[in-house]
């Protein structure tokens, strides 16, 4: 019962990470992205490399919903355990990465700013998604 539940909530995850990425990267940063096309790999040769972003949206998905109920707790609303999780989470995956990036790289903060909230929104949805599997499945 346990792995049936893990495999849901990794499936509820990619699902909303996936979709995530697609909104976040495919449509509102299209744009920026067209813009600095000569900040970014060429889009053949990442697009040979997509199952890569598959494989990373997967091992997070996995991850996330494996460490979820580790810390769950038995009492509240499984939804703000949900959000605070994935707030959480979302902090620990993108506030000290981007920090480095912007030391780091030669972005504008505009766009790490967006990269932070839109990968805030994913985890944060995520989140939610695992705790409604395991809050479903008890």
């Amino acid at each position: 019962m346990k792995r049936n539940r893990l495999v849901q909530a990794t499936i509820a995850a990619f699902l909303v990470l996936a979709a995530g990425d697609f909104l976040m990267h495919g449509q509102w940063l299209r744009a920026f992205y067209d813009a600095h096309a000569d900040w970014w790999r060429p889009a053949s040769e990442m697009a040979s490399r997509r199952h890569l972003v598959f494989l990373s949206e997967a091992l997070l998905a996995a991850l996330l919903a494996y460490i979820y109920p580790k810390g769950h707790e038995s009492r509240g609303a499984t939804i703000e355990q949900g959000l605070r999780f994935g707030v959480l989470m979302g902090l620990l995956l993108y506030l000290p990465a981007l920090l480095m990036k912007h030391v780091v790289y030669p972005y504008p903060t505009e766009l790490l700013v967006k990269w932070f909230v839109g990968g805030m929104a994913q985890v944060t949805a995520a989140g939610v998604a695992i705790s409604w599997v395991y809050g479903r499945t008890r």
